[in-house]
């Protein structure tokens, strides 16, 4: 039987070469699931949540809040993780400090839990896996009701000249983690692979509907954009800068016995007199392309004044 001595004393002579230490190890894979708790690890997965909020007036009901990961605290976080079983010595100095200068291997080790970390949600979506560099990654914390109430909320991020309002220049950056805190809660995490200068939150797509955009006991609008329509084409004019302003009220669009309720074909004959020339029979895919609403969107933009 081979001692506990014996046992230390052979990785130590291992170990004080490191040379032949990283031959040793240098085909070794990782396995996949060590990979995958290393991934989840480094986006915060299991990391208590006083940790990233030492007191709650950091993030108070109905705030958000952004921030930039500290990526030296992450590697302290995965160096613990690596530092599982690195020595069986109770000396304070060994040979068997020597495996830190093994960087080749830790890189490795590295590398293998940033693919992890992006493959995560994009597996979880369905989504083509991207390559991470993990240079860079900005985030927020978001406290609110609509978290617990408004389910399937989606987030876009968007770098310093790659927002919407510099197109053709927009550039969505890669969402690492978009995640609720737990079933119950009301706090939602997002981490972003870039520095992202606007941020959009918006409703689930699926929320796309019908609607107009006044309504009132007196009043109820539409605004639309003018088309023209011959036997062969449409052509809508998405840059209009005359939108036109319907008055539903005023043209009987709505029900007298359901005041709330729409009455679609005299809608659709409004909509079809209200263009130059005007337009006898308005079809659905014309109807859809004035009356469909987007899903609420709130935006938040670096300010680089602060």
């Amino acid at each position: 039987m081979i001692s506990r001595s014996q046992v230390q004393a052979q990785l130590e002579a291992v170990q004080a070469d490191p040379q032949a230490l990283e031959e040793m190890l240098s085909d070794i894979p990782l396995f996949s699931d060590s990979s995958r708790w290393l991934g989840r690890l480094k986006l915060l997965y299991g990391v208590p949540i006083n940790y990233l909020v030492p007191d709650e007036k950091m993030l108070p009901k109905e705030s958000i809040r952004f921030f930039y990961l500290d990526l030296n605290w992450v590697d302290a976080l995965l160096d613990g993780a690596f530092s599982i079983g690195r020595t069986l010595s109770t000396q304070s100095a060994t040979p068997a400090a020597s495996i830190q200068l093994d960087t080749s291997q830790l890189s490795k080790l590295n590398i293998s839990a940033n693919n992890s970390a992006a493959a995560i949600r994009a597996e979880a979506l369905g989504m083509e896996v991207f390559d991470p560099s993990f240079e860079v990654i900005t985030g927020f914390l978001l406290r609110s009701s609509v978290v617990k109430d408004y389910k399937g909320l989606g987030v876009n991020a968007y770098p310093l000249g790659g927002t919407p309002s510099d197109d053709p220049n927009t550039q969505l950056l890669k969402i690492l983690r978009f995640e609720q805190l737990g079933p119950n809660t009301d706090t939602m995490l997002c981490l972003i692979a870039g520095d992202a200068y606007q941020v959009d939150l918006h409703e689930a797509p699926e929320a796309l509907h019908y609607g107009i955009d006044a309504f009132s006991d007196t009043e109820a609008t539409k605004h639309i954009r003018p088309f023209t329509k011959t036997d062969n084409d449409v052509q809508m004019d998405l840059d209009a800068a005359d939108i036109i302003e319907l008055d539903l009220k005023a043209n009987n669009c709505f029900r007298s016995n359901a005041p709330r309720t729409i009455k679609m074909n005299t809608l659709a004959q409004l909509i079809g007199n209200s263009q130059s020339p005007s337009i006898n029979t308005v079809d659905a895919a014309e109807m859809g392309f004035e009356m469909t609403e987007g899903v609420g969107t709130v935006s938040f933009m670096l300010n680089n004044n602060d």
